[in-house]
């Protein structure tokens, strides 16, 4: 998949993927399919051979009837919708799923899953946002001074508004809190895609995405 690849100073690389499964969840949720056919989301990681060293696959870490936001009588459901990975500075992953307006944290080596934040599984106690958390965000990066640096498409807020957001967390108290965030002066609403990046001088640059009748905007 497109949306993100990460190069290691070994030669390998890590990206994503989707894989395309049939899941009976008829014993798990009323009205659910005995067939349903689901695209969960995979993570792997390839040696400068080729050769995949690892890989997390949604279904064998993760419950689907726990996402409680999605439609899971639907025949076809897109469980998960990654469009970031971050090598954390623990060499753990840190993953953006969109759909569930969740970021995961997996153990690189066993594929367990950390912690999640965000979404019907969240595990984070939120302060200082007074929009109380991030929606159908992008680009989630880990900041030098341990800070989270993301862009929060705003899809679900009310009113709908993207940011970009960077969060203090304590990964043991699971605690987040919004140290910083901006808004576009004609606050933009962006529907897909955005992206924002912390520059070595301090200052940030970003994408805006996919703003309706309206080109490509780039703020610093």
């Amino acid at each position: 998949d497109y949306h993100d690849i990460r190069f290691l100073q070994t030669g390998g690389y890590i990206l994503q993927a989707y894989h395309q499964i049939f899941m009976d969840l008829s014993n798990l949720i009323e009205n659910g399919s005995d067939n349903a056919l689901v695209q969960q989301l995979v993570i792997q990681e390839f040696n400068v051979d080729g050769d995949v060293i690892f890989e997390w696959a949604a279904s064998e870490h993760l419950n689907i009837a726990d996402y409680t936001n999605l439609n899971l009588s639907d025949p076809e459901i897109i469980w998960m919708h990654g469009n970031s990975i971050e090598i954390d500075w623990d060499e753990n992953l840190i993953i953006s799923n969109r759909v569930s307006s969740e970021v995961l944290k997996i153990n690189r080596t066993t594929g367990e899953v950390i912690w999640i934040w965000g979404g019907p599984l969240n595990e984070f106690s939120i302060t200082g946002d007074s929009l109380g958390g991030f929606s159908k965000q992008h680009d989630v990066r880990r900041l030098n001074n341990g800070n989270i640096l993301m862009f929060d498409n705003g899809t679900e807020h009310n009113p709908q508004i993207s940011r970009v957001l960077e969060y203090a967390i304590n990964e043991e108290e699971k605690t987040v809190d919004l140290v910083w965030e901006y808004i576009h002066p004609n606050e933009l609403s962006s529907v897909a895609m955005g992206s924002s990046q912390r520059l070595p001088n301090g200052n940030t640059l970003i994408n805006w995405g996919l703003v309706n009748n309206q080109g490509a905007t780039i703020t610093e």
